[in-house]
């Protein structure tokens, strides 16, 4: 019995005509089998049919702006990971938005190799955050509170983190480290649990930002 291959579906929410061009050529630069669907406004975004394998969001739209266009996209598409692009890059706004559900953030402004190399992790499953994103200071208790957490995790619980921080994928991770995937997934949900998050975009931001990872993927 043959198996057909699946191929991968993207969504690209942007009133920006050229960006939005610009960006459907570099998906199909890596993956010319990708279907790429593009619209300009979120009401037409929640009525297109899922799941896509990534959702790349425009942080200002005509019918809706910020924080409120990720949510309801998110609850149009909850099996979707979300990209935000935006020009505004602040730790600050790249912390709101992943604490809402966002899986990555790219800046508008960033040039064609990041961009690709965003695009990349993204679509293998893991997690991009601008490098410049996580320099957000936290109360000194919470860093306090946080470190003592991590310190709970095992070794290889910290190197799956680690690999979190570097935009890899489970497969990946379990590839690299010589695991099983459900080993992955196990050591993820402690790390989880150690830093009270609930996503992998979470995870890499409140790590980096404590100054605990040396880096974000890049």
């Amino acid at each position: 019995m043959w198996l057909v291959h699946q191929a991968m579906r993207a969504l690209l929410i942007d009133d920006h005509v050229l960006f939005s061009q610009g960006l459907q050529f570099l998906l199909e630069d890596l993956d010319p089998t990708l279907q790429c669907d593009s619209v300009t406004s979120i009401a037409d975004a929640v009525a297109r049919p899922g799941p896509y394998d990534l959702i790349l969001l425009d942080y200002k739209l005509p019918d809706s702006q910020g924080a409120q266009g990720l949510t309801r996209v998110l609850a149009a598409h909850p099996d979707s990971p979300v990209m935000m692009l935006s020009g505004d890059a602040t730790p600050a706004l790249v912390n709101e938005l992943v604490e809402l559900g966002a899986a990555g953030f790219v800046s508008k402004s960033a040039d064609t190799d990041t961009l690709l190399g965003a695009l990349r992790t993204m679509l293998a499953g893991g997690v991009y955050l601008p490098p410049q994103a996580v320099a957000l200071r936290v109360p000194h208790a919470q860093h306090e509170a946080t470190t003592a957490a991590l310190a709970t995790l095992s070794p290889r619980q910290l190197d799956c983190l680690l690999k979190l921080a570097q935009g890899k994928s489970n497969k990946t991770i379990a590839g690299e480290l010589n695991l099983a995937d459900s080993t992955v997934k196990t050591h993820i949900s402690a790390v989880f649990a150690a830093l009270n998050v609930s996503s992998r975009a979470e995870a890499v931001f409140k790590a980096a930002s404590l100054g605990l990872l040396p880096s974000v993927s890049a």
